[in-house]
């Protein structure tokens, strides 16, 4: 890694040579330049060679740049590269970095809700592992023989269900839902993009982590639009997925019914809760500190 001249990181690659037909490549925040001959200078010696240059032109996205260029950097391996090779490592993982537009407010409080308990783990990688909901599958997460499915919203006990996701969603395995009430705090509130940041600097794969948030539909180009910081308004709450509202028929041809739920707090699971929460997330549970409790007030 190293810095050009107007202070942005790149990572310059030395090639075998640069074709005449090489063209290169450009997304939001991130360049990729081809230099038929270039002056390498390293620990006292100095050589002319063909170059290829991946430059990040925005600073905003340094932390996902240097994950996605170590990465390519190990992919091509050592010694000269192949122009082809690096183009073809580049637009792999390109729309990581490609603008999806502004994220609805329902998809904003989703993904901080799962990035939120992933962020919560002593050891992330655990339960990241498990992590299901970017697949778009029933639950969120399921690990070892037991699921959850996370919902998160501005209004206690109140979600958003599809019917599958409450109906045996991973047939004879435990299935939980745990339910996040959640408020705005631009003070001691966290954004998608702070908790993403976090996770980048704990995970130890940071490159499947990216690879599961472009899945989920999160571009790093739009983490200004993920402007939102929250906190929680209440402890979390387990439900058995047989405890929570729903619609028990519908007519023949009907499918992916989805609705709204109002969970009943005497449903809530009191006892076992420390325990689910150690096995998805192999730590304890550590309750709201007084400054959110002051915010949820």
């Amino acid at each position: 890694m190293a810095l050009t001249r107007s202070g942005f990181a790149s990572l310059v690659l030395e090639v075998d040579e640069i074709p005449a037909s090489a063209v290169g490549r450009h997304s939001a925040g991130c360049e990729l330049i081809p230099y038929p001959s270039l002056k390498f200078v390293l620990g006292g010696r100095s050589w002319d060679g063909a170059a290829a240059a991946l430059v990040c032109t925005d600073q905003e996205l340094h932390s996902v740049f240097s994950v996605l260029a170590a990465d390519i950097e190990h992919r091509i391996g050592a010694g000269p590269k192949d122009w082809r090779s690096i183009v073809a490592a580049v637009e792999e993982w390109q729309s990581l970095l490609t603008s999806r537009g502004r994220p609805s407010v329902e998809m904003q409080v989703g993904l901080w809700g799962e990035l939120w308990m992933i962020a919560a783990c002593d050891t992330p990688d655990r339960l990241l592992s498990g992590w299901r909901g970017p697949d778009r599958e029933v639950a969120d997460f399921f690990l070892d023989g037991k699921s959850v499915e996370v919902k998160t919203s501005r209004h206690r006990r109140q979600h958003h269900v599809a019917l599958d996701q409450v109906d045996s969603p991973r047939g004879q395995n435990e299935s939980w839902l745990l339910s996040f009430w959640v408020g705005v705090e631009p003070i001691r509130g966290r954004s998608v993009p702070m908790l993403v940041d976090d996770l980048l600097s704990r995970v130890a794969e940071p490159i499947e982590l990216l690879r599961r948030l472009e899945r989920a539909g999160y571009g790093h180009a739009d983490s200004v639009l993920y402007e939102a910081r929250m906190v929680l308004l209440a402890e979390p709450e387990w439900y058995a997925v047989s405890d929570v509202p729903r619609i028990r028929s519908a007519d023949e041809g009907v499918s992916r019914v989805r609705y709204v739920a109002t969970l009943s707090e005497a449903r809530a699971v009191s006892d076992g809760a420390p325990e689910l929460w150690r096995h998805f997330t192999g730590s304890d549970y550590r309750s709201m500190t007084d400054e959110t409790r002051r915010a949820a007030t």
